[in-house]
C-alpha cells in the first residue's frame, strides 16, 4: 500500500509502520476493511496470504474504519516517541544521538506526517488549545521552567486517565528522553497549557 513509512530502532530493526493519513486515509480505510475480512474468515477456509503486507507482521488495529484515523495516528506517534527513551539531551538536537525538547516533539510528529515549528514557543502557536481537564494522549503540553509565563519547554501527553497524574514524555535536560508526571509540583507550577495537533 502507498503511504507506509517504516520506523526503525537504534539497531536498525523495524519496529512499526506509520501511514500518512492526510494523503492516504481512504486507501488505509479500505486496507483495514480488507484486513478485517481476512481476520473474520473461518479457519477452514484461510486466505492464501492472510498477511497483506508481505514479509511484515501486521497487527489488526481496529474496526476497519476511517473513524479510527486519529487513534491510529496517536498510537504511531507514541510508539515513535517511546522509541527514543534514554536518548540524551542535546541543545538543537533532532536525532537519536541527542535531542532537545522541541526537537523531540518535532521529530516524533514528523514520523506521522505532521510538521511542527522548531522551537517550543512557536509550537505553542499551532493546533487547538485544550484545557488541562480535556488533555488526551498525543496532545502537546507547554511549560515555563525559566522566566515565569514564557514557554521554554514542551512534551507529549502519554496518559491522561488520571487528571491529577497526567503522564507526558519529554526531553529532560538532565536525564534525556523520559516519561514523567504533570502532578509533580515542579510541573504543576511551570504548566502553561496544552494544544491538540491531531
Amino acid at each position: 500500500m502507498r503511504g507506509i513509512q517504516f520506523i526503525y530502532n537504534n539497531e536498525g530493526k523495524k519496529i512499526s509502520a506509520v501511514v500518512d493519513l492526510r494523503r492516504y486515509e481512504k486507501e488505509f480505510a479500505v486496507f483495514l476493511d480488507e484486513l478485517a475480512k481476512k481476520r473474520r474468515r473461518p479457519s477452514s477456509n484461510p486466505a492464501p496470504n492472510p498477511n497483506p503486507v508481505i514479509g511484515d507482521a501486521v497487527d489488526f488495529i481496529g474496526g476497519g474504519s476511517a473513524l479510527n484515523a486519529r487513534k491510529i495516528k496517536i498510537d504511531a506517534l507514541l510508539k515513535t516517541a517511546r522509541s527514543y527513551y534514554g536518548v540524551p539531551y542535546r541543545t538543537g538536537g533532532v536525532s537519536s544521538s541527542g535531542m532537545d525538547c522541541s526537537g523531540f516533539t518535532q521529530t516524533s510528529y514528523k514520523a506521522i506526517g505532521v510538521t511542527l515549528p522548531r522551537v517550543s514557543r512557536d509550537q505553542a502557536t499551532v493546533g487547538k488549545s485544550v484545557g488541562k481537564e480535556q488533555l488526551q494522549a498525543g496532545d502537546l503540553v507547554f511549560f515555563a521552567t525559566g522566566t515565569p509565563g514564557r514557554i521554554n519547554h514542551v512534551g507529549i501527553v502519554t496518559d491522561s486517565s488520571d487528571l491529577n497524574n497526567i503522564k507526558f514524555i519529554h526531553a529532560s535536560s538532565s536525564r534525556g528522553i523520559m516519561e514523567t508526571s504533570m502532578g509533580i509540583n515542579y510541573w504543576v507550577r511551570a504548566y502553561i497549557g496544552g494544544k491538540r495537533i491531531v
